[in-house]
């Protein structure tokens, strides 16, 4: 049944009703007649002038509000360019709201093609800007609901960052960052907002989205939206807005079933730590996400919002001291939620374990000690596969509950579940949840919540699940736009039932649905990405060369303790204050951008660095223990000490070429000799071979380096013979195609197996060039 007051259309033509509401909310054509060109009543410009910001990426850190807005700024206006790539530009806004626009919503409007912060005249940071990508815009910010008149001349500040939220390429997200990028100021001024025709452009927004994604399936729902729409239509060209108002409002009174699926909204903004830009940027970019949420939170008291990486939490409170009060405000009303308990959103396969341990422990000391709060989750949307020890690291840490999304990108095949018991390597379980909507980046959409509720593997399974919206990546969250369509949605008919609510409601709904949830066992692998095992292959050693460091400095540094106690003074102390900041360094590295090398250029000279201060932290530490244990006076001793849980044999090195054999007890020392080996090995030339032999191993070398066989003394087998009778080869040098479909950095695809080159092949005395690292390899 039709609602009172829709007629359907004259004719049952879907092709011309849904493109009419359409075109008539439409922002790119018709603007002169449509009801969005009837959107701001009235405009004012404003006075502009400028100052900028010397130096490039990062200067911004090394100034305050106060000494910045003491600087000469000097006149500019629309239509002026701003650059380079990285470069910070900050604009003093003058302007006066005429005393006509009492009782009207008034905004500031802004379009540089970048992103940019709005600051009060007082150094309060009042919201985040992004007008440089057609899918992500945060273009105004809202100065007043309703002007009461009188205010003067008043004054805003722009700090405006040469770059986009997806970076500075000139083409799609893995072009190459442009370092001599500008940007065009297209759009400074006030407006006056007709909240009515705001209101009737949100409703008809929701109203065509539920007509064109339910007539695809020939839903009767779809076409009663339809209809509804274009009544509204008609009305608003009759001049009845208010009737036009109604009709809206009557039909999203109709709810939806009782067991209807249940979609637990969480908005969010998903801020990669570094990718298209560096840490710098997005230091700012939680300015920017963190304050455009408060501000979202004074009109929409119902509204949550989750965020993730304490690192990021960090870097608010140290450079936005005062929003991070006026967050802290937000999480004592349950409003804005720190979710994860990691310290970054990290690679979730090549740390160490105790380097997961530590993302835990670091994260959930942050919440606790600034915030009050423990979070209950594992929260890792958003990285490259997920190592099967992570349920028994979670246990570890008294965690559960475990959200990511990542696996609906898996190439070949799809995953089964989105709801699952997850099993580790040691039995341990915990729950596991994809958000069936496949993104964290959601719009609010209708065809996103159908979808949403489709796609859904476990449908009968279980009767709630995630949905992740707000611009994400490169941060920004939930707008003003989602959030009124988010009322529009939250219980109407044709679509699943919706709700705002914390990620604990969320859990807590799915453990009552456990019983009938399906169990995996053993990694989470993502048939994607694999590339990134090998892309920036720095990061790597360093990171597990920090990690190495890490663990033999702690393990000295705890021996010291536990023999010397009181007599080591201040040891214990001095270590923890160098330990702690290093170990957040290489945290901060591990980000799911950083350390699998899918980052832009920038990125890695900064985070080597950190590795490097990092492992000389580490360094100091050692040597301050080894100092208090044995002292630094007297004759030297070399001691080799052995930190791993098993007796180890090894040559160390005491000298250039020189080589001493040791043994050392498990988690203890042993004083170095000049230790000849058992045995000599004899290296001799046959008939083109090297053929080496020590007593315990006996290898066929050839002159291009391949180990041709390999044979255990007193075992006749060949360890490079195949079942087939054919002789294999070890050590062979092989490259291949780096040709995938999109990724370039990312990816290997199947087919490169197919064109391998072996580099130390008998047959090869060729010069071999690689790229883009342009190293010259010459094989005779």
């Amino acid at each position: 049944m039709s609602d009172v007051g829709v007629q359907a259309s004259i004719h049952k033509n879907l092709k011309t009703t849904l493109p009419r509401i359409s075109n008539y909310i439409t922002s790119t054509r018709f603007q002169e007649v449509n009801l969005l060109g009837r959107l701001y009543e009235n405009t004012s410009p404003v006075i502009l002038s400028h100052w900028a910001l010397p130096g490039g990426e990062g200067a911004w850190q090394g100034w305050i509000f106060d000494d910045i807005i003491n600087q000469t700024f000097t006149p500019t206006a629309v239509g002026q360019q701003f650059g380079p790539t990285w470069s910070t530009h900050w604009f003093k806004v003058e302007y006066e709201i005429p005393d006509e626009w009492i009782g009207k919503e008034v905004r500031f409007r802004w379009a540089s093609g970048s992103e940019a912060s709005v600051w009060s005249a007082d150094g309060e940071l009042l919201q985040g800007l992004s007008t440089g990508t057609s899918h992500q815009m945060r273009p105004d910010y809202i100065l007043t609901r309703s002007y009461v008149g009188g205010a003067g001349p008043s004054i805003l500040y722009i700090e405006m960052a040469a770059n986009r939220l997806f970076g500075a390429g000139d083409g799609d997200d893995i072009t190459p960052t442009n370092p001599d990028k500008y940007y065009t100021l297209t759009r400074a001024e006030i407006a006056a907002v007709n909240t009515q025709v705001y209101k009737l452009t949100r409703d008809l927004e929701v109203l065509y989205q539920l007509a064109d994604t339910l007539t695809k399936k020939d839903d009767p729902i779809g076409y009663q939206a339809l209809y509804t729409a274009n009544q509204m239509v008609n009305s608003i060209i009759a001049g009845d807005e208010s009737g036009a108002s109604t009709l809206a409002d009557n039909y999203f009174l109709k709810g939806n079933g009782e067991r209807a699926h249940q979609l637990a909204a969480m908005g969010n903004c998903h801020i990669d730590s570094a990718w298209l830009w560096p840490y710098s940027e997005t230091k700012r970019k939680v300015g920017r996400s963190y304050s455009a949420q408060v501000k979202i939170m004074e009109d929409y008291p119902e509204y949550i919002f989750v965020a993730s990486q304490a690192q990021q939490w960090q870097w608010c409170k140290e450079y936005y001291p005062e929003l991070f009060n006026r967050v802290k405000v937000k999480v004592t009303e349950g409003k804005f939620l720190p979710v994860g308990t990691t310290w970054t959103e990290m690679d979730a396969n090549i740390p160490s374990g105790e380097s997961f341990i530590r993302q835990f422990l670091h994260g959930q000391r942050f919440y606790q000690q600034e915030l009050g709060v423990t979070c209950n989750e594992f929260w890792l949307p958003d990285t490259f596969g997920y190592s099967a020890q992570i349920p028994a690291l979670m246990r570890h840490m008294g965690l559960t509950r475990f959200l990511t999304q990542k696996l609906h990108w898996s190439l070949v095949n799809r995953f089964p579940h989105h709801s699952f018991t997850w099993e580790g390597i040691d039995g341990s379980t915990v729950l596991a949840h994809f958000p069936p909507g496949a993104s964290y980046t959601m719009n609010l959409d209708v065809g996103e919540l159908v979808y949403a509720e489709t796609n859904l593997e476990d449908k009968g399974r279980v009767g709630t699940s995630a949905f992740l919206f707000g611009y994400g990546d490169g941060g920004g969250g939930p707008t003003e736009d989602m959030l009124e369509r988010a009322a529009r949605l939250k219980d109407c008919d044709g679509c699943p039932k919706f709700n705002i609510v914390s990620p604990d409601t969320l859990f807590t709904e799915l453990e009552k649905d456990q019983h009938n949830m399906c169990r995996w066992v053993g990694e989470l692998f993502l048939e994607f990405h694999n590339g990134t095992y090998t892309s920036q292959t720095a990061m790597k050693r360093l990171c597990r060369k920090a990690e190495f460091q890490f663990r033999d400095a702690e393990f000295l540094l705890s021996s010291a303790i536990a023999i010397l106690g009181a007599t080591a003074g201040t040891l214990l102390p001095d270590s923890l204050a160098a330990l702690d900041p290093a170990w957040k360094k290489v945290l901060l590295n591990q980000f799911h951008d950083v350390l699998p090398g899918s980052g832009i250029e920038i990125v890695y000279p900064e985070a080597e660095g950190y590795y490097n201060e990092a492992i000389l932290a580490a360094d100091g530490v050692w040597d301050n223990s080894a100092g208090a244990l044995f002292g630094t006076a007297g004759p030297t001793t070399s001691v080799a000490f052995n930190t791993l849980q098993w007796t180890r044999d090894e040559v160390v090195t005491t000298g250039i070429d020189q080589y001493a054999l040791v043994q050392v007890p498990p988690m203890g020392y042993a004083v170095v000799q000049d230790t000849p080996p058992h045995q000599g090995v004899n290296v001799v030339l046959e008939d083109g071979v090297y053929v080496m032999d020590n007593a315990t191993l006996r290898a066929e070398i050839s002159t291009k380096g391949q180990v041709l066989s390999l044979k255990l003394a007193g075992d006749d087998r060949d360890y490079f013979q195949r079942q087939s009778g054919l002789q294999g080869a070890g050590n062979q040098m092989v490259i291949f195609d780096d040709e995938p479909l999109y990724w370039d950095a990312w990816d290997v695809m199947d087919y490169h197996l197919e064109t391998p080159t072996f580099l130390n092949g008998e047959n090869v005395s060729t010069k071999v060039l690689l790229r883009p690292a342009m190293i010259l390899s010459e094989v005779n």
